[in-house]
């Protein structure tokens, strides 16, 4: 497996990787599944491909993602315009979450303009390969002088809080269920 920059033609394989790789309650129904790519993974795609990269088998085929916004303003600008209408077509109560899901990011936004998304198949998962997309990724945004990046991840997914603080990442904040990183590049 290696990794290499994300192109047009990974997009439904990360949009596969993204609903496989979701807790229950964000794939239970088609409504579900469509507000979780809309949330978690069509932004990137569709605005950020450039900052985007895949880790891949040997076949070529996706196996795992890091998907990066690597400017907060122009993120919120875009996402409210585009990706909070869509959701807001699901539902009012889903579209009124999705127009304050970038809140949550304000506050260290200065210091951590850029925020990422990273999912591995199970498969390819304790093979070095989510911190392979995560070197890809900071050497990219120290490249493009970005100067930290943020992330949120539920509070109960250990494994996960555990692989991120490996990465250098510091906690912010608890908010609700939801710990909010940071990793200064």
């Amino acid at each position: 497996m290696h990794i290499r920059k994300m192109e047009a033609r990974d997009i439904p394989a990360a949009e596969r990787i993204c609903l496989l790789t979701a807790s229950a309650n964000l794939r239970k129904d088609a409504a579900a599944r469509e507000n979780t790519l809309l949330l978690y993974n069509r932004y990137y795609t569709r605005a950020c491909l450039d900052d985007c990269f895949v880790a891949v088998n040997e076949a070529d085929e996706a196996v795992g993602y890091i998907l990066c916004a690597p400017d907060y303003k122009t993120y919120c600008e875009s996402f409210r315009k585009n990706e909070c209408k869509d959701i807001r077509n699901l539902g009012f109560l889903r579209g009124v979450r999705a127009y304050f899901e970038p809140k949550l990011q304000k506050k260290y936004a200065k210091r951590y303009p850029a925020h990422l998304h990273i999912d591995l198949l199970p498969e390819a998962q304790g093979q070095g390969m989510g911190t392979a997309l995560m070197d890809a990724l900071k050497a990219h945004l120290r490249a493009k002088n970005v100067s930290g990046v943020f992330l949120c991840v539920g509070s109960n997914n250990k494994k996960a809080l555990r692989f991120y603080k490996k990465q250098g990442f510091q906690v912010l904040n608890i908010v609700g269920g939801a710990v909010l990183m940071g990793y200064a590049l």
